[in-house]
């Protein structure tokens, strides 16, 4: 693909500035080796990359199971690293997955824990990353992102302390690398980050101008936000210098001249031809080779010893000597070296690194959408866990639990959440038992964590201490998406809605309901509904549901709301739809409107006082098999068959259109071919004094089994919806950065015939949020915001597609062995989820914003069996609170609509880890752009903030290491900033 990088400032006479004065004090720098500024340096990395799943699960990487899929055993790294640093004291490691680290440090004794301890005090060991996992960057959320970085920092400040904090980003096996998750490093006050997979064009036009390392601009929010950026090679040995025998066999060194096979001259002239070559690429005299690999170094000394050999061989060469220092080093070290060098660095403003290819034909665009159900699961684990931390906090603070019980009840959640962010699980790049043990993982943790809050939920709404203790039997319903909940179809059943945003939401609550006469009792008395028959799963399962209840109601900010389903008797009363031959069909709410011509399939959309013709279509790439070339789609890689644009998946023999009106639903459903169906609605909320309006495409897509793929030709498919708006021509074209700055995308030229490019998937950008189009000349922005990440492009003029589901029959050849093919059930699996459309002026962003932080972090929904006499209605209103608010601050209304807050847990002892962001960037809101202000003092009345420390982003360093004194608590928050404070409270 052709880039064009855009350059901020070229040539800027600049030394690297490290963002801690205190770096050059820290541990990491104990050890570092002395360079020579007349010789090329060359800093070894002696590390291990080590998966947190990938051909087999996480459990059988620790502890080495399964080797006969692979050989690797990450427990036995760390202590085979021990042995061998003993044994010569310029040896050097870094350390990069936590998680890893955390298991074997469980099991360690005391005294071996103390020895990796000085080790890393004395600088021979360097923590890098942090994170639970290496996480991937192309399809996590950044608050997932800032969540799992978070939870490593701290299990190393918790038995590392100061020196094991990490200052270096560590994203070596990440398939491309995006701009926001360089702006948090940089945020959390790290020193560099070094990676390697960017495209062969991108490193082509870096070698060239010799900008393999440079300063990255990493957010245009803020006036400090450049970080120093290294671009590796490989993250591998160079090829003859990997001599772990347990992952590569190169020839040892044989350093005994009077051998018949000495090879060492030999050795040291292959890899003194290997730095010339790389050095001509870099800008100082110092580089950096990683000497390692995937689980490398589970018998440390084999490497070690070759590695001293070679060392000493250039030291005792009579000629290299003159031209090479070559010595053990660790990335901090190689960073001082670069900042004391005084090279003129350039200072980039690149939008990020993807998509990612290897070859001209091999774009890694594949995985942002490959395995959906698993994404879609991620994002509603993490959206639980949110809103289980807030719920344990105001547990802890009512003294419900104790701040120990409130960390527990949470942790099993956290460290699922945190293993599913890496590289090769979000991204679906696992064998297909692997994948199996994520969800597996997640719905295990989901489960463990509702324990503690269904004990939490019993004693916050009891009326008073005197009334009778009850058990509310809570679940979440995690099968709402095939119509089954267990709860909802009994006689009687108890709904508990919670709200995880800082400010009131209005809610659409859809539980599947048998066709019956019910009553719904809230807080408020009666509630409205409809029971309708809903767009119909096509795998039918022995408890689902064909109909569902839908009731709008308001949950207020970090409160929530109870409500009572009882059925009255078994009167069928859902409304069943009306089937479209021709004539328009209308939906409204609040001011805005939606017509939808059955016969042409396009809407006439008006929102936010704009009209506008829309039109949507479902379409499939065939995958490419790989047949000509070798070269197929699978679980990275999408391509489709060369030549062939995408075909429409309208079946005229199963096309209808249905008609939903009740009191509370209008929705229009449509069944487009055999495997595809959608329900469409109009939506118009209140957020705050903000008008929310949007249109959403809830679809369904699949089984794409063997009657529905081309097994004959052996063709897989891969589905897009394709969205147009009618009348965009010049436009600019966006997609977000791991769910929060927005980056202009451009494509390289776009033509069906010319097959020496991958016309499509060469454009294909990661979508975690939104993407979009902006027409300047008609002052139009059009936004399309998605339930979990997809890829998603441009490739036709006012067009914008986003990839739903995927199944490849051919593996792609990137080491899964196994073709795409997801599994629920034991059935090949249909994904749901929803589009939501919405239109505003170019530089008003608030809608998307507000919309997109009201989709990732929506109301979550837990259901119990109220058929026991225990919990009969005029019982338990008696002695529980149908609502309870946790945030009351303005009056009910929370935060105003620009501040959210992104953390408020349960941190050590009494104390709270509370995070506060602002969710617009400059200029995207004529008011809300501006700073924004919160009073903190009473945020949690009846308690107040009795302490208050801020701390860096991963909350693992104070800054300036005290409590902030004199502060009347009014926080200020610029466009996009984000702050991090460790707080303790009070009863007022």
């Amino acid at each position: 693909m052709e880039t064009k990088i855009s350059i901020f400032v070229i040539l800027l006479i600049l030394c690297l500035t490290l963002t801690n004065a205190k770096y050059f004090e820290s541990c990491a720098l104990k050890a570092c080796a002395t360079t020579n500024s007349s010789k090329i340096n060359v800093h070894l990395i002696a590390h291990s990359h080590n998966d947190l799943g990938w051909l087999k699960t996480a459990e059988d990487y620790f502890y080495g199971e399964h080797n006969d899929i692979q050989n690797g055993g990450a427990q036995y790294v760390l202590d085979s690293v021990l042995q061998a640093l003993t044994q010569n004291e310029d040896r050097r490691f870094i350390q990069a997955e936590t998680l890893y680290f955390w298991k074997w440090w469980q099991i360690q004794p005391e005294n071996k824990r103390q020895i990796f301890k000085n080790f890393v005090d004395t600088g021979k060991i360097e923590m890098v990353g942090g994170g639970w996992s290496v996480n991937d960057e192309a399809c996590v959320n950044y608050q997932s992102t800032i969540n799992q970085l978070t939870w490593g920092l701290r299990i190393l400040n918790d038995t590392l302390g100061e020196c094991g904090r990490p200052k270096i980003g560590w994203q070596i096996g990440t398939f491309g690398h995006s701009r926001e998750q360089a702006s948090i490093f940089q945020q959390m006050d790290y020193n560099g980050i070094f990676f390697t997979h960017i495209s062969d064009d991108k490193r082509a036009t870096l070698n060239i101008s010799h900008n393999l390392e440079f300063m990255w601009t990493t957010n245009d929010n803020f006036e400090k936000s450049n970080i120093f950026t290294s671009i590796m090679g490989s993250p591998y040995a160079p090829s003859g210098f990997c001599w772990d025998y347990v992952q590569c066999n190169s020839d040892g060194i044989n350093d005994d001249p009077d051998s018949f096979d000495y090879n060492l001259d030999k050795k040291v002239d292959e890899f003194a031809q290997n730095i010339d070559h790389y050095a001509k690429y870099f800008r100082t005299h110092n580089i950096l080779y990683p000497m390692g690999g995937d689980f490398q170094y589970q018998a440390a000394e084999i490497n070690y010893l070759n590695i001293d050999k070679l060392i000493k061989g250039f030291q005792n060469h009579p000629v290299y000597n003159q031209t090479y220092n070559i010595f053990y080093s660790t990335p901090s070290c190689y960073v001082k070296e670069i900042e004391q060098s005084g090279v003129l660095l350039e200072v980039m403003k690149t939008e990020d690194f993807f998509p990612y290819n290897d070859n001209q034909h091999s774009y890694w665009s594949g995985l942002y959408t490959s395995r959906p159900a698993l994404k879609k699961l991620e994002r509603t684990s993490s959206n639980i866990l949110k809103a289980a931390q807030q719920i344990n906090s105001f547990a802890k603070m009512r003294k419900i639990i104790n701040g120990s019980k409130a960390e527990e009840n949470l942790r099993s959640l956290r460290e699922a959440v945190a293993t599913v962010q890496h590289h090769n699980a979000i991204t679906g790049t696992q064998k297909e038992r692997v994948a199996q043990d994520y969800s597996r993982m997640l719905r295990d943790a989901i489960k463990t964590n509702e324990e503690g809050v269904r004990n939490i939920l019993r004693k916050l709404l009891k009326v008073n201490e005197s009334a009778d203790d009850v058990k509310l039997p809570l679940a979440t319903c995690l099968l709402t998406n095939v119509s089954i909940c267990e709860h909802t179809m009994k006689s009687r059943s108890l709904i508990v809605v919670y709200n995880p945003l800082a400010r009131p939401i209005d809610y659409f609550l859809r539980i599947p309901v048998n066709n019956v006469n019910y009553t719904l009792t809230g807080p408020e008395g009666f509630v409205d509904f409809d029971i309708v028959r809903h767009m119909q799963y096509p795998i039918k399962y022995p408890s689902s549901s064909d109909y569902e209840l839908v009731a709008a109601i308001n949950i207020p900010p970090m409160g929530l709301k109870v409500y009572y389903l009882e059925k009255v008797n078994d009167k069928s009363v859902a409304i069943e739809p009306q089937k479209v031959e021709s004539d328009p069909v209308f939906l409204k709410s609040g001011g805005s409107t939606l017509r939808f011509d059955p016969i042409t399939r396009t809407h006439n959309v008006t929102i936010n006082n704009r009209t506008e013709k829309l039109t949507q279509e479902f379409l499939f790439y065939r995958s490419n098999n790989g047949s000509a070339d070798g070269i197929s789609s699978g679980a990275y890689v999408f391509r489709q068959v060369a030549g062939n644009p995408p075909l429409n998946v309208l079946d005229k023999k199963y096309y209808e259109v249905l008609y939903i009106e009740g009191k509370v639903v209008q929705e229009i459903i449509q069944r487009v071919g055999k495997y595809v169906t959608q329900t469409i609605r109009l939506h118009s909320e209140k957020a705050n004094e903000d008008s929310i309006d949007y249109v959403e495409f809830d679809w369904m897509i699949g089984p794409l089994d063997n009657n529905t793929v081309d097994i004959k030709n052996n063709v897989g498919k891969e589905i897009i919806a394709q969205y147009s708006l009618d009348g965009i021509k010049n436009y600019y074209f966006y997609t977000d950065s791991n769910g929060r700055q927005m980056l202009e995308r451009k494509n390289i030229n776009i033509s069906y015939t010319d097959l020496t490019k991958e016309a499509f998937s060469s454009n294909y950008y990661p979508v975690t949020s939104f993407i979009a189009l902006k027409d300047y000349m008609n002052n139009v922005k059009w936004s399309i915001l998605t339930d979990r990440t997809q890829g998603g492009a441009n490739v036709k003029v006012g067009y914008l597609e986003l990839m739903l589901h995927r199944r490849t029959l051919e593996d792609d050849h990137k080491g899964i062995e196994e073709a795409l093919q997801e599994m629920e059930f034991g059935k090949y699996a249909v994904t749901r989820g929803s589009h939501y459309i919405t239109m505003s002026y170019v530089n008003d962003s608030k809608v998307e914003r507000i919309l997109a932080l009201n989709k990732l972090l929506q109301p979550w929904v837990l259901t119990a069996d109220a058929t026991s006499d225990d919990l009969a209605l005029d019982k338990l209103q008696k002695i529980i609170k149908f609502q309870w608010n946790g945030l009351t601050i303005n009056e009910g209304k929370g935060l105003p609509n620009n501040i959210n807050i992104l953390n408020f847990e349960p941190w050590k002892e009494d104390t709270y880890l509370l995070r506060l962001e602002h969710i617009l960037a400059i200029g995207e809101d004529k008011e809300l752009s501006e700073k924004a202000s919160v009073d903190l003092k009473n945020l949690f009345d009846p308690f107040v903030i009795s302490s208050i420390s801020e701390l860096t982003l991963g909350a693992n360093e104070f800054i300036d290491d005290k409590d902030i004194e004199g502060w009347n608590y009014t926080i200020v928050l610029e466009p996009m900033e984000i702050r991090t404070f460790l707080i303790t409270l009070d009863q007022n």
